[in-house]
């Protein structure tokens, strides 16, 4: 199902080696790309080579998984490593090896798709003016998400706009940032004018780009410009207009289960609607595929006890308690309507397993408790369908583009521009009424028959629910006295049931005891219960949206970017550092505190990297560095 083989790896590494200076990239050893890339075949395959940079250790398969991109409010990092922890709290120099990395990395890709875009255009080529432009107008638009990244993490940068004749000519000055947007701006919309629709490529086509997805990346670009450090409010219709163009063309809608969009990536499936652009992994490493990344390894449930279940998983990331508390609770329940918090938020983890059994249990935090060691679950390995499970890379894909984003995008330039109009308030409980599902959700458990015998607390089991994956469905845990249970304590509603009640399974955890029996009551699901309040005021829907981005989106590698282009960065490190006193002592405390001790203003652009500043003469280091 995946669109880069192991085979176009292959010719990959025939057309772009020796890669010798940082900017200048340029091949020194291998016949010219102009002569080389004579047919359809040969241009795909390099063209799988621009594609290739997103799924690099230095971007999405690893780092801007966790340290690189976890510098906000919705993780803390907790791996006590040095070498991993200072990208993520501010205390970093200009020669750390992630930045180094990221900035080679996406300058590789930068000469690539220019090389690519050369050969295109070469008459040489025997291919149709169809396929010359489509490849073009892909390796033009990834050049220029390359450099979206760059001026985002950098701001002034040098600009490639050409392959890179010689490994010697070094000597390239930085753009300014308003230069480096305009040209973002104009290969996106040229490339933008020659992609085929989504429904054009067919129903797993979200790892390649189309005319959706670079609609929906300009208006990012835009609503990026909007803000810090350009301040551009010119630039709010225009992302206004690019998410019309989405919507209006009717191709792109929500999943009706938050859930399933994420485990469908586990699975290898694809959902085309809503995950309009990911990179693609694929591959357990036993096979012959080597295009593994880190999702729900690096940045989801610890499992370091579970290579054979539920899967390996670091203990890189917890998620916060600030993004937890932003989840609306029911007053009745104390538990959260919104679907999205046990999903993003996990209330388990897993425990037990051994050197020798790799198998690992589920375990159920106590309702609302221990919030400062949960992990984050919006990817978990136990939901992977391809065996076994290797402890350093799967093939779970990771989303660029969903079209909830595009729909709080166009909710945040219409507020801005017109005010919280209808339309606003349609765009963002479109989302909202999303997370909190449809049909009914349990209310209430309640034992009939608390059994005898049982030494350790048995395993609490809800039917599954309609959603097809059963993604959506309750939880619980019991408690165990004197032998009986005594106590059902529901952690998560669930939802997308029908108004029969699921069954309540109870098992015996350890083969001790039985006989328990339970019942669940189920309420309907109130669609509108999930709407924001009307007649809010421009800047109170705002504030809505800066949440609501955080509920839906958290762990996809925007929430750091949101809060710089909103200029709340340092602010938003600063309130962080307050929960710190409530956090238990260690290196978690220290994931709260440590952010806004060491930030300062210079850590709004990433230091450029010492070997880069050592042989490019008219290159300047950022402020600060």
């Amino acid at each position: 199902m995946k669109h880069i083989t192991y085979l176009l790896s292959i010719i990959l590494l025939l057309s772009f080696t020796s890669c010798k200076k940082q900017l200048n990239s340029a091949p020194t050893d291998f016949i010219s790309s102009v002569n080389y890339y004579t047919n359809e075949e040969q241009l795909n395959g390099g063209l799988a080579g621009v594609y290739s940079i997103l799924g690099s250790s230095f971007l999405y398969q690893d780092a801007l998984l966790h340290n690189m991109s976890h510098n906000n409010d919705e993780a803390v990092f907790v791996f006590n490593q040095a070498p991993l922890v200072v990208p993520s709290n501010f205390s970093y120099s200009s020669s750390d090896p992630n930045i180094t990395g990221m900035w080679n990395v996406l300058y590789q890709g930068i000469n690539n798709a220019n090389v690519i875009m050369e050969a295109a255009l070469n008459p040489k080529a025997k291919v149709s003016q169809e396929v010359r432009s489509n490849i073009h107008a892909q390796a033009l638009f990834l050049r220029a998400y390359y450099y979206f990244i760059l001026v985002d993490k950098w701001g002034k940068v040098p600009m490639m706009l050409s392959p890179a004749k010689s490994s010697f000519d070094v000597n390239l000055a930085a753009s300014s940032i308003e230069e480096i947007y305009k040209q973002i701006l104009k290969d996106m919309s040229d490339a933008e004018a020659v992609l085929p629709q989504a429904s054009k490529l067919g129903a797993n086509s979200s790892g390649r780009l189309s005319k959706n997805t670079a609609q929906g990346i300009l208006a990012r670009v835009c609503l990026s410009m909007t803000g810090f450090p350009l301040n551009d409010e010119s630039k709010y219709a225009e992302a206004l207009a690019w998410c019309s163009k989405v919507m209006n063309a009717g191709e792109n809608i929500l999943n009706p289960s938050y859930a399933d969009l994420f485990v469908k990536q586990a699975r290898d499936e694809y959902d085309v609607k809503e995950n309009m652009w990911e990179v693609e992994f694929f591959g357990n490493v036993s096979d012959n595929y080597r295009e593994q990344g880190y999702v729900g390894i690096r940045n989801g449930i610890q499992a370091t006890n579970g290579r054979t279940f539920p899967g390996f998983g670091y203990n890189f990331l917890q998620a916060s308690k600030i993004l937890y508390d932003k989840y609306q609770v029911d007053p009745v329940t104390s538990l959260s309507k919104d679907l999205r918090r046990e999903r993003n938020v996990a209330p388990y983890q897993w425990t037990g397993g051994s050197a020798a059994s790799q198998i690992m249990t589920k375990s159920y935090w106590p309702k609302n408790g221990n919030l400062y060691q949960r992990w984050p679950g919006k990817w978990r390995r136990d939901e992977e369908l391809r065996l076994p499970r290797f402890q350093n890379g799967n093939g779970t894909n990771f989303p660029l583009l969903r079209y909830s984003d595009v729909l709080l995008m166009f909710a945040e330039a219409e507020n801005h521009l017109n005010g919280p109009t209808s339309a606003a308030y349609e765009a963002i409980n479109k989302v909202r009424e999303r997370a909190y599902g449809t049909g009914y959700r349990v209310s209430e458990l309640t034992i009939v028959n608390g059994g005898s015998g049982y030494t350790a607390a048995p395993v609490v089991t809800i039917g599954s629910s309609g959603d097809p994956n059963g993604a959506s469905t309750a939880e619980a845990y019991s408690t165990v006295t004197n032998g009986v249970v005594t106590q059902l304590t529901l952690v998560n509603m669930g939802g997308f049931y029908n108004a029969t009640a699921p069954t309540v399974t109870i098992t015996s955890a350890n083969g001790a005891g039985g006989g328990a029996v339970a019942i669940a009551t189920v309420n309907p699901i109130v669609v509108t219960e999930a709407d924001l309040p009307p007649g809010l005021s421009r800047e109170q829907f705002f504030e809505h949206i800066v949440d609501e981005r955080s509920r839906e989106l958290a762990y996809e590698a925007l929430r750091s970017h949101d809060l710089r282009r909103w200029g709340r960065l340092t602010s938003t490190m600063q309130y962080l550092a307050t929960v710190a006193p409530s956090v238990p002592a260690g290196v978690i405390r220290n994931g709260y505190a440590s952010p806004a001790v060491n930030i300062t203003t210079k850590h709004l652009f990433l230091p450029i990297p010492p070997a880069e500043m050592a042989t490019n003469a008219l290159i300047v280091q950022n402020p600060g560095w």
